[in-house]
């Protein structure tokens, strides 16, 4: 029996050191994975057979066609606007408009109510270093699409040989991630970045859905700046805007546009966005949750009262009851197991047909929702000292609009100002990738270049960290910059114009 001993010794020494290594294999790590980008609302084209890729595109819409029917119709609806004779003026739109957003309605039960959908194939070759795209109806039902993002992680990892991937969320995207986590575990997800989502809602996706429309005159030039910011009639579009204001046509318009949706928003709703935003699952995922109950009252019980909802109903409410009360839960699960980053773009104001206009947001994801929790101020003024008090200086941005402390993860969330929602930035790609590639969880405080307030220059798109123009702001030098801004700004409009005028 003692001969046996010293042998058995070393077999079993060999079995445990082999043991050990294949586990500490199996744990560590991969070098490399692949990257998964989950695009937002509309980030795929919609063609008129899902299955024919050569078939019609029938959203998003041909905005030159849309634009020269809404031109043949203007003397139209001029006159109706004048006359006030707004029935006239709705009927005359809807009849622009109607043939442009019909083939992507969906039945009343919120399937698609024709064959339209995304062409999507997978790619044939997947490597380690690959950064694919994950295309989807971006109007049906989250629980399919996370279905069906679940189905091509599996194919990504197969082909890659990997057993994880990174993925990049924008948008709506948020959303079908956060639904693919909940449904299916977040074994597969190495690192995931949250980029402008709207997991936790929009609020003027609420102020529609439970039939809150408005017109304020501030907040329409505001968005008419945010949409032409940048561009090289920017100046211009924002002189004629001032013009506007002082004259009183702004305010003439915004009160014509008031009389206009008290007299006919319900048929408006009715007959065009009630048959396709309502219908689609995806408006309904993207309510904050304080507007659900009011949201489902409204369009169930109040618009479509005489007819039969009851599937779109039974449908939305699995969302309700299955993701959308553990989405908090869902993403802290996540951050324990993999590496997560929330970015929030941020310095705009709202969409301004609501009354959520005034919120801090992107243009469309209101910051305190993009962020996961931020506390912030309305668009253009600063948090009150009394909710400053006692803060880490650190949490609060540069214009004391933001607190990032109430965030669900505080120290994992960046703010990008002057980024808009929907465009790619190469700078922003750069900084995801940089972060989606750290082998351990970065944060505000890991690269030098990226601290949690960032600025995004509109016209170049390059990123910086954020600096407060506060202190200087009554200052000598102060005002001598202000000067020279204005007298570029008047060059450089004079030089636009004498453009125009000598190229006609």
């Amino acid at each position: 029996m003692k001969t046996l001993r010293k042998p058995l010794a070393v077999l079993l020494t060999v079995v445990l050191t082999l043991l050990c290594a294949a586990s500490a294999f199996a744990a560590a790590p991969e070098d490399a994975v692949p990257s998964i980008y989950v695009h937002g609302f509309m980030g795929s084209d919609i063609l008129a057979d899902r299955n024919d890729p050569d078939s019609k595109v029938v959203w998003g819409p041909d905005m030159n066609a849309l634009l020269g029917d809404v031109k043949g119709a203007l003397p139209s609806l001029v006159t109706s606007l004048a006359l006030k004779n707004w029935e006239r003026f709705v009927d005359k739109a809807l009849e622009v408009l109607e043939p442009y957003f019909t083939p992507a309605f969906y039945a009343d039960d919120g399937t698609p109510g024709n064959s339209s959908g995304v062409w999507f194939v997978y790619p044939e070759y997947v490597d380690k270093n690959s950064a694919v795209a994950f295309r989807y109806d971006w109007r049906e039902d989250p629980m399919k699409s996370a279905a069906d993002l679940n189905d091509f992680i599996n194919y990504v990892c197969e082909q890659a040989g990997v057993s994880q991937v990174n993925i990049h969320a924008h948008s709506y995207g948020g959303i079908v991630l956060t639904t693919y986590l909940t449904l299916y575990g977040n074994e597969k997800v190495r690192a995931a970045a949250f980029d402008a989502t709207a997991v936790f809602g929009e609020a003027y996706t609420g102020d529609l859905m439970t039939g809150h429309i408005t017109i304020d005159a501030q907040a329409l030039e505001d968005y008419l700046k945010y949409s032409f910011e940048g561009s090289e009639y920017s100046t211009l579009i924002f002189d004629l805007l001032k013009t506007a204001r002082v004259s009183g046509l702004t305010k003439l318009l915004t009160k014509l546009g008031s009389e206009l949706i008290d007299a006919q928003a319900e048929r408006v709703m009715r007959e065009l966005l009630l048959p396709m935003f309502a219908n689609w699952l995806s408006i309904w995922a993207m309510l904050p949750d304080k507007d659900v109950d009011a949201a489902m009252h409204f369009v169930f019980d109040e618009l479509c009262k005489d007819e039969d909802r009851s599937a779109l109903r039974e449908k939305v409410e699995v969302y309700n009851t299955q993701i959308r009360p553990y989405k908090a839960e869902t993403l802290k699960a996540l951050n324990e197991k993999a590496n997560v980053y929330v970015l929030s773009r941020t310095g705009y104001a709202s969409i301004p047909i609501t009354p959520s206009h005034a919120n801090l947001s992107d243009g469309t994801v209101d910051t305190m929702y993009s962020s996961f929790g931020a506390t912030t101020a309305d668009y253009g003024k600063q948090l009150p000292e009394s909710a400053l008090a006692g803060k880490d200086p650190a949490m609060i941005s540069p214009e004391k609009d933001i607190d990032a402390s109430t965030c669900l993860f505080p120290e994992q969330t960046w703010f990008l100002r002057g980024a808009k929602h929907a465009p790619h930035y190469e700078s922003l790609d750069v900084m995801i990738g940089t972060l989606l590639s750290s082998p351990t969880q970065a944060d505000v405080n890991t690269f030098e270049q990226y601290p949690r307030f960032l600025t995004i220059d509109p016209k170049t798109g390059s990123l910086q960290p954020a600096q407060s123009s506060a202190g200087d702001t009554n200052s000598g030098l102060a005002k001598a910059r202000s000067i020279i801004d204005h007298l570029r700004s008047l060059f450089a409009e004079l030089k636009l114009l004498l453009s125009l005028i000598f190229k006609k």
